[in-house]
């Protein structure tokens, strides 16, 4: 009998797909049916966006991968001659709160927040929409939908891939035994819909989740914990996915020093990732990551600014932009390199 360290009940979540190939293509939810791929403002948008000052708030930016959307964020906002002002929210929904305040009182023309978590972030959009400011969700969801739109990933999609690809290649090295998973908290929708996304995909190739940690800080030294406690409590481990950049940095160290990285040969641990990183195209390249779902990270930054762009001249801006997720592996990573630098993160 396998000890358990965490069980966690994952949310059934009404979605399906279709994995084309490289990049995951999502059926999209009867809900989300109107949701846009990419937002492309006119000119006049882009004029009346010009000189005007919007307002970023990012929980944290500690965590390389707000870093990625906040250069997004940036990149358009020079492109169209905007003024960006910066919060950090250092994960907390108070210091979230008094931030989008602080943005409202300075007068900002359109903020954009990722959220500290899905529960908070009504507060933050009653505030906004009281003060008349347009106010776009970027990444991690909320709990209500008065925005102007939101923009995420297709977690459920992309991490479906994820576990797709690596129960096909699990299945065809004939490997059975138990898979882990560090998860972002399962208190944010994006979670939810990446955890549910990556067992349904596992689940095409007869494979289940054994073992569930959620993170709390998203610090590499707690993903090297989660992981030890995963291999320690499953001496039958064969795999985990670790499904954001932290935690996949934090199991591949923990796994190469238990002797179970990826020189350890036929006692190899592979590891699965999701969000995409500079270190994680490189352990791609190496071995020591076997696949990730990387997402669009400063894309969805560029669609936030552009779709407050359209807001101010009174241009349609779909309640939702869906961004694809792209599945990186050993063989392909070498051909999306100029994409990855444009959409995803610096490569080095």
């Amino acid at each position: 009998m396998k000890k358990r360290v965490v069980s966690v009940l994952m949310t059934t979540l009404l979605a399906c797909g279709m994995w084309t190939g490289t990049v995951y293509a999502a059926d999209v939810a009867e809900e989300n049916a109107d949701a846009a791929k990419e937002l492309t403002p006119s000119d006049d948008a882009i004029s009346a966006a010009k000189g005007k000052t919007f307002a970023y708030v990012t929980p944290s930016t500690t965590t390389p991968y707000w870093n990625w959307v906040e250069d997004g964020v940036q990149a358009q906002c020079d492109e169209y001659g905007i003024e960006l002002i910066v919060y950090d929210s250092k994960d907390d929904s108070a210091t979230q709160l008094s931030n989008v305040q602080n943005a409202i009182t300075r007068g900002v023309d359109g903020i954009i927040i990722s959220p500290t978590d899905s529960a908070s972030c009504p507060a933050v959009q009653d505030e906004a929409e009281s003060a008349d400011v347009p106010l776009v969700v970027c990444d991690v969801g909320s709990d209500e939908d008065n925005y102007l739109t939101y923009v995420s990933t297709d977690n459920y999609g992309g991490a479906k891939a994820v576990g797709e690809y690596l129960g096909e290649y699990l299945k065809d090295k004939g490997l059975e035994g138990s898979i882990g998973e560090i998860t972002i908290p399962l208190s944010r929708i994006n979670g939810q819909k990446r955890s549910s996304g990556f067992a349904d995909g596992l689940a095409e190739s007869g494979y289940e989740v054994s073992t569930v940690l959620e993170s709390s800080d998203y610090t590499m030294d707690e993903a090297d914990g989660q992981a030890r406690n995963i291999a320690t409590a499953n001496p039958d481990l064969i795999a985990i996915f670790a499904n954001h950049d932290a935690a996949t940095n934090g199991t591949m160290a923990a796994l190469d020093d238990l002797g179970l990285g990826a020189d350890a040969g036929d006692d190899q641990v592979f590891v699965a990732s999701f969000d995409g990183s500079t270190e994680c195209v490189e352990a791609l390249k190496n071995g020591e990551c076997l696949v990730c779902g990387a997402q669009q990270a400063k894309n969805l930054g560029k669609q936030s600014v552009k779709a407050i762009a359209m807001d101010l001249n009174d241009e349609e801006v779909a309640k939702q932009v869906l961004l694809d997720v792209v599945l990186l592996t050993a063989d392909n990573v070498n051909d999306y390199t100029d994409f990855i630098e444009e959409n995803v993160c610096t490569v080095e």
